[in-house]
């Protein structure tokens, strides 16, 4: 159900799952059977309502499966299974190829399912039993379980146009960028972004709210105005963008954890594998 509407169809979500098609229309079917009502829209592929109330808790049951079965695998001593990471999208696209590189070599027999949401949604899917692991940008200590690894750090930069003059520059002030049209993501790095405006005492007034990352990277490189983003979320820029140095420097703290003791659940057998690997450099 997920994989459907994440790919936008059956075939595109066989294909990722690697599975045939009627295997993904038969589990959804069983699954509409067993909750008496149609949870995806065969034409758009979108969730509907019960869709979404139902998606949850069937995560969740399927996070408790995979977690049984590591827990198996564990104690005849071979790390093995599935485990889901969720991140926000700087970190998915400049940070989680290097991490599933390191855990390949590492844990070849462990698969890491990666799942985006925003800053303020992951350490609720810790909690719920949505994700098993996250990276967490500057976290709060009480939303990190035991055994949790500091990750390599990730700067602010600005991102104009890529013909605008403060494109060449060696780096850009805030003070700068307040004076032209500030773009600003609803999740992303505004946290520390507001908080940058404080110290510094400029005001905070940006011309847009865009809902996501690649659409606020959009609009910059169209000549819409500038924003201020993760150094993380290079890969993400376009061609008609470019990423300069923002003055004063902002580094943002991200964390690798699994859920914190007041989750009132079991970590998952292999988050620990996960935070060891990393741990010994293969995120930096």
């Amino acid at each position: 159900m997920a994989a459907v509407e994440r790919h936008g169809s059956f075939s595109a979500a066989a294909d990722a799952l690697r599975v045939s098609q009627p295997a993904v229309s038969g589990a959804v079917k069983a699954l509409e059977v067993e909750v008496g009502g149609v949870v995806l829209d065969r034409r758009s592929g979108r969730l509907t309502d019960l869709g979404s109330a139902v998606l949850p808790h069937a995560l969740a049951a399927l996070a408790s499966l995979d977690a049984v079965v590591a827990a198996a695998a564990e104690h005849r001593g071979a790390p093995h299974g599935t485990v889901r990471l969720a991140v926000v999208p700087s970190v998915r696209a400049g940070l989680v190829p290097r991490l599933l590189q390191t855990w390949a070599q590492q844990l070849p027999a462990v698969t890491v399912e990666v799942v985006e949401g925003d800053d303020p949604e992951l350490p609720d899917w810790l909690d719920a039993g949505l994700a098993d692991a996250a990276v967490l940008v500057d976290p709060d200590d009480r939303d990190l379980g035991p055994g949790a690894v500091e990750l390599a750090g990730d700067l602010l930069r600005a991102v104009v146009p890529a013909d605008h003059p403060l494109a060449v520059r060696a780096s850009v002030h805030l003070e700068e960028l307040v004076a032209e049209r500030l773009l600003s993501s609803g999740g992303g790095c505004q946290v520390q972004l507001r908080a940058l405006h404080r110290s510094t005492g400029l005001p905070f007034r940006p011309v847009a709210e865009v809902a996501g990352l690649p659409s606020l990277l959009a609009m910059v490189a169209r000549g819409d105005g500038v924003a201020v983003v993760p150094e993380l979320a290079a890969p993400l820029v376009p061609r008609g963008a470019r990423l300069v140095p923002l003055e004063p420097e902002l580094r943002r703290r991200l964390v690798l954890t699994g859920p914190p003791p007041s989750a009132g659940r079991e970590q998952h057998p292999l988050v620990g594998a996960l935070l060891t690997a990393a741990g010994g450099g293969g995120a930096g």
